[in-house]
């Protein structure tokens, strides 16, 4: 008993293939291989980041900030699954962000609270996903243009001393949030927290690999949220 043909002309068949090509070309997977080969195309070719040998001794000698444990843990703490959180993690026209501006401000909040009805409680949760979303969205943004880059010795330096100053900005709306706040303002305040901690853990580990002349815009790039 013979098979059933697919395509029943060769037009038919090319047209599936451009199909498939084009299905490939958009997916995660040929995303990611793309931008490491061009990136150490690039690399190779004009020389954009910076090996640890061309490095002077005084910037060899500077450590990546320690990190308070609250934010290690936060930053490590899984990101959503839903819906809502890959919609915004994808594209800036999904969804309706055009009220999200207030909670990328620094906690505490101290906006007027909803009645805490099991709508409110379920919307205070979509606000959430859908804010991780956004920032992941944003900061893979920045890293994939930081990748084009020139990577010299005064951007690690100067991004060494940013750190430290982020850290401790951090490790200060954490205290002063912390029982201060309830309701959607507490979740909004935890959520800044968290996106901002997971910005400042993956920034940490990119400095460090360059220090140490390795790529980290290969191994550290996601095209999907972990």
């Amino acid at each position: 008993m013979g098979r059933k043909a697919l395509y029943l002309t060769i037009a038919e068949r090319q047209s599936a293939e451009r199909a498939w090509k084009a299905r490939y070309a958009a997916s995660t997977r040929c995303i990611a291989k793309r931008h490491c080969q061009n990136s150490r195309a690039y690399r190779k070719r004009y020389g954009r980041h910076a090996s640890k040998s061309s490095l002077s001794d005084h910037t060899k000698a500077l450590s990546v900030p320690d990190l308070p444990s609250s934010l290690i843990s936060l930053a490590s703490t899984p990101l959503p699954t839903s819906t809502l959180f890959h919609d915004a993690s994808r594209s800036a026209d999904a969804l309706d962000e055009s009220d999200l501006s207030i909670w990328e401000q620094e906690p505490p909040y101290a906006y007027p609270e909803p009645t805490a009805t099991v709508h409110e409680v379920q919307y205070t949760k979509n606000l959430v996903d859908v804010m991780l979303g956004r920032r992941w969205r944003l900061s893979k943004a920045v890293r994939d243009g930081r990748a084009l880059q020139f990577i010299d010795e005064e951007f690690l330096v100067g991004t060494l001393k940013d750190l430290t100053g982020r850290i401790s900005r951090w490790s200060s709306v954490a205290s002063r949030v912390a029982g201060s706040e309830s309701g959607r303002n507490r979740e909004m305040a935890h959520c800044w927290l968290q996106w901002q901690a997971r910005d400042i853990l993956t920034d940490c580990k990119e400095v460090e690999m360059l220090k140490n002349g390795e790529n980290p815009y290969c191994t550290l790039m996601q095209t999907t949220p972990l």
